[in-house]
């Protein structure tokens, strides 16, 4: 269906420049007191928040304006944690991470800005992981499957995230998961066939937390030791 929501643009300099100086005259000693007391560790929840809400917006199918606004707020996240991080001197800037940015992007597709020339997806996903081990000044072949991470993921994205890292590893085949139906798989391949997918995986992992509940079991919990089980058993003992 197309977007028939009226376009908004402004120049990306300008308007990047001004709500910059905006947020930082908000952090700086005489701005807003609210601001000024904030710390990074103080403002994860925010983070958190205002990831959510725009995840929400594009899973609703919202009108431009109000995905912008909402994609708006998580921009004023990033502003706020480098305004802090310039305003108690702890070595970097926006501009310093815009930099590291762009260098870290530049560095990791040389198939784009360099000379290696076309790379699949499974290509790429070997060639990034070979990047980050240059990039620590690790051997090649040293980082684990499992590697980066983040411990304080949630519980469910995490779960997927270490399934797929398995995956590439070849140490798992989801395909071959006990209860995997093999009529969703096959439907997956098409677009209508993802939406069944998508529905039935929905409504058994809602079934899930329901019996969960009835059972006196923490969800997320149980999700967290099985994703361990999981790591365990096919992760190769060092």
């Amino acid at each position: 269906m197309p977007d028939d929501s009226p376009r908004i643009h402004a120049d990306a300099d300008d308007a990047l420049a001004a709500v910059r100086e905006t947020v930082r005259r908000l952090a700086w000693p005489g701005g807003c007191a609210w601001h000024g007391v904030q710390t990074h560790d103080s403002l994860v929840p925010y983070l958190i928040e205002e990831t959510a809400e725009f995840i929400d917006a594009i899973e609703r199918g919202l009108p431009a304006a109000e995905v912008a606004s909402e994609l708006g707020d998580v921009l004023y996240q990033v502003l706020f944690h480098a305004a802090i991080a310039e305003r108690d001197g702890e070595g970097y800037d926006l501009g310093a991470v815009a930099a590291l940015l762009d260098r870290k992007l530049i560095d990791r597709h040389p198939h784009v800005f360099g000379d290696r020339g076309y790379m699949s997806v499974d290509e790429l996903h070997a060639e990034w992981e070979r990047l980050k081990e240059d990039a620590a000044g690790e051997a090649r072949g040293s980082r684990g499957a499992l590697d980066g991470i983040p411990a304080g993921m949630p519980t469910l994205a995490r779960a997927a995230k270490v399934v797929e890292r398995l995956k590439r590893a070849e140490l798992i085949d989801p395909s071959t998961a006990v209860g995997t139906s093999q009529g969703l798989l096959a439907a997956a391949d098409d677009p209508e066939g993802q939406r069944l997918a998508e529905t039935a995986i929905g409504d058994a992992m809602l079934a899930l937390v329901t019996r969960a509940n009835a059972e006196g079991v923490d969800p997320d919990r149980a999700l967290r030791l099985a994703t361990s089980r999981m790591a365990q058993r096919v992760l190769p003992e060092e």
